[in-house]
């Protein structure tokens, strides 16, 4: 008992992969994730609540001195050494920017992952439809062959004269072409399924769409957030920017520094260490003095021609945006119910070529029926058996249309089927 659970527990993984599992190792799914993995760490990156920076400087000093014997007393090199540690509290301006610009490359990137899903479970579903519609037209072809075989058999047996003897030679002819043909069919069906779909295993159950929010608005939504963004960025550089700053200098080597910028609210701590020292000024009356900290305000302003342009182009490229919106929301509004209404065409469609195959299957016993009875003939028998095949192909081709037109709609919204959702 305990081994046969293992072997279960071992082929389990095996057994739960169903028609669509080869679609999250297709190239174009793996790059789509690569792309979305890169934007998720480019949001991590712009959302790093500090950072750390680095900075040393070396100079070679050259002097000339009055009198020149002071000049071997003076240092001949120079250098710092800047450990600067900037803080992000809180996004705000320039960063907030930067932040939703990140955000919105993301949701880019995981909008393109479900749309290239959507494209390949599509062409998967159709690529497994077209090849049981193949493997429909070879039985069917199959039995066409028999059908023409029977009636040349039949043409021979009642010395039918020569000129049908040649149409049913033709005829046998004809419909072992299509048997190739068929056959050749069937193999290129599953040439172009490798990668896409497992045909050895039957296709998941397909239902409506939820129909949430159309992958083309979402898009367009999209775009309004990044023109709206580039517009908030150039009316903040018509603004002035404000900077304070607060040094200390313990020593003359060391050197302490906090400073805030109203551009981002991003406060900066440093140290620096320079060698030589700062030495204390001197006064021309005798003695000297060091500063010991210091206070810093500065504030500027541009203005110039180019930035007014500038935010001018943002607020068209903001108007554009809003206008490719509403004209998406159109769009989308008229694309989804044409969908709709193919789907309704498609079932009506659906429940007649049921219909037909009912009938069909009830024409088909009826004719072995009067065959028991000697009141039809074997070809007759096989002549139902076709109807019915064309009948099963009929049905299967309609299924397959509604199956293609569901996926354009799960397309259309972008949605994942349960077995391809990563």
């Amino acid at each position: 008992m305990a081994r046969a659970l293992a072997l279960f527990l071992f082929l389990l993984p095996a057994l739960a992969q169903g028609a669509l599992s080869p679609l999250k190792d297709h190239p174009l799914a793996q790059q789509a994730k690569a792309l979305l993995q890169a934007a998720a760490k480019a949001l991590e990156a712009q959302s790093s609540p500090w950072a750390l920076n680095v900075q040393g400087n070396y100079a070679r000093l050259g002097y000339e001195c009055t009198p020149s014997s002071l000049c071997p007393s003076l240092p001949a090199t120079g250098g710092s050494l800047t450990l600067a540690l900037v803080l992000t509290p809180f996004p705000f301006g320039e960063v907030e920017d930067g932040l939703n610009r990140a955000r919105i490359a993301y949701r880019r990137a995981e909008l393109a992952y479900r749309k290239t899903l959507a494209a390949l479970q599509a062409q998967a579903v159709a690529a497994h439809g077209r090849y049981q519609l193949a493997l429909l037209g070879e039985k069917l072809a199959h039995k066409g062959v028999e059908l023409a075989r029977e009636a040349l058999e039949a043409a021979r047996k009642r010395q039918a004269n020569p000129r049908e003897l040649r149409e049913a030679e033709l005829a046998l002819k004809e419909a072992e072409n299509r048997l190739l043909e068929a056959q050749r069919g069937v193999e290129l069906a599953r040439k172009g399924a490798e990668g896409l779909v497992d045909l050895t295993q039957p296709l998941p159950e397909i239902p409506p769409p939820q129909g949430a929010t159309p992958l083309s608005l979402e898009e367009a939504r999209l775009s309004l957030e990044e023109a709206r963004i580039a517009h908030a960025t150039a009316l903040r550089s018509l603004l002035p920017e404000l900077k304070a700053s607060y040094l200390l200098y313990p020593s003359g080597n060391d050197t302490l520094a906090l400073s805030l910028s109203s551009r981002s609210l991003q406060p900066t701590l440093a140290y620096t260490r320079q060698d030589p020292a700062q030495r204390p000024t001197s006064l021309p009356g005798g003695g000297s003095y060091r500063v010991l900290e210091e206070m810093r305000l500065s504030l500027s302003l541009t203005l110039s021609p180019g930035l007014l342009a500038a935010l001018e182009a943002t607020e068209a490229q903001v108007r554009g945006a809003e206008e490719a919106l509403r004209g998406a929301e159109m769009q989308a509004r008229l694309q989804g119910e044409t969908l709709e209404n193919s789907l309704r065409t498609l079932g009506a469609a659906l429940e007649l070529a049921r219909l037909r195959l009912e009938a069909q299957s009830r024409a088909l016993a009826e004719t072995r029926k009067r065959l028991e009875l000697g009141l039809e003939s074997p070809l007759a028998l096989l002549q139902a058996e076709l109807s019915l095949l064309q009948a099963e192909l009929a049905l299967a081709q309609t299924e397959n249309d509604l199956r293609g037109k569901r996926m354009e709609l799960y397309q259309f919204y972008g949605e994942l089927l349960p077995e391809v959702t990563p």
